[in-house]
C-alpha cells in the first residue's frame, strides 16, 4: 500500500480480506517498522561525509550539476531542531 498507493479497499479486495483486517495488520506493520527494536538495527541515515549515489555520480549528464551539492534534490522540506551533537548531519539538508 506504501509503495503503490493503493487503498485499504483495493488490497482488501485484492486479497480477498475484510478492510478492517488489511487496516489492523497494516497499522501493525507500520509500528513494527518504526518501532525501535527494528529501526535503531536496520535504519541508517546518511552523514555528511557520505558520497552521493552512484548513479548520480557515474551519470555524465547529472554530476556535472550536482557535483558539490548537498541535501535533497527532490524539494522536500522537513523542519528540525537537532541537539549539537547531531547538528553537521543536518547541516543544508533541506
Amino acid at each position: 500500500m506504501c509503495v503503490t498507493g493503493l487503498t485499504v479497499r483495493n488490497t482488501g479486495e485484492r486479497f480477498q480480506r475484510s478492510n478492517e483486517t488489511i487496516a489492523h495488520y497494516f497499522k501493525l506493520m507500520v509500528h513494527a517498522f518504526s518501532g525501535p527494536e527494528f529501526y535503531t538495527r536496520y535504519v541508517r541515515l546518511p552523514s555528511i561525509h557520505d558520497p552521493p549515489a552512484p548513479y548520480i555520480q557515474e551519470n555524465p549528464k547529472l554530476w556535472p550539476f550536482f557535483k558539490g551539492c548537498i541535501g535533497a534534490l527532490d524539494g522536500s522540506h522537513i523542519a528540525s531542531n537537532p541537539s549539537a551533537k547531531d547538528r553537521p548531519n543536518s547541516r543544508n539538508r533541506k
